[in-house]
């Protein structure tokens, strides 16, 4: 399990709450929506993958890559407009709204900002 200290977000979000948040260590990473903070379900309800998995998902955003089915990890838009982030073989679903996820992806693509651990991030 990760550490509260361990999870960064993308400089876009908002300071409080509303973000997807990220950690890694010793070949992991982990996915928390933020918003459920304070409650029962922050510690349980995250997706958990490899850096690996995680970097390559990276990359094809960086890429512009369509990322659909094509990644451990999977985007979906809903017809509600709000997006589920989905790992293959959980049964978690993280949901986030389109400014959510437009702040996760300037964070991925133009601050790197999931490119470390949260120890190794120098403060700007």
């Amino acid at each position: 399990m990760f550490a509260p200290e361990e999870f960064v977000k993308a400089g876009r979000s908002s300071p409080d709450k509303d973000c997807v948040e990220v950690a890694r260590r010793d070949g992991w990473v982990e996915l928390r929506d933020d918003k459920l903070k304070d409650t029962l379900y922050y510690d349980r309800v995250a997706l958990r993958l490899t850096e690996a998995h995680f970097d390559a998902f990276q990359a094809a955003l960086r890429a512009g890559t369509d990322i659909t089915g094509r990644y451990e990890i999977d985007v979906l838009q809903r017809e509600d407009g709000h997006y589920e982030f989905r790992t293959a073989g959980s049964d978690v679903v993280l949901v986030f709204t389109p400014a959510e996820v437009n702040a996760f992806h300037h964070g991925v693509v133009v601050e790197r900002k999931f490119d470390a651990p949260a120890s190794e991030l120098v403060s700007a």
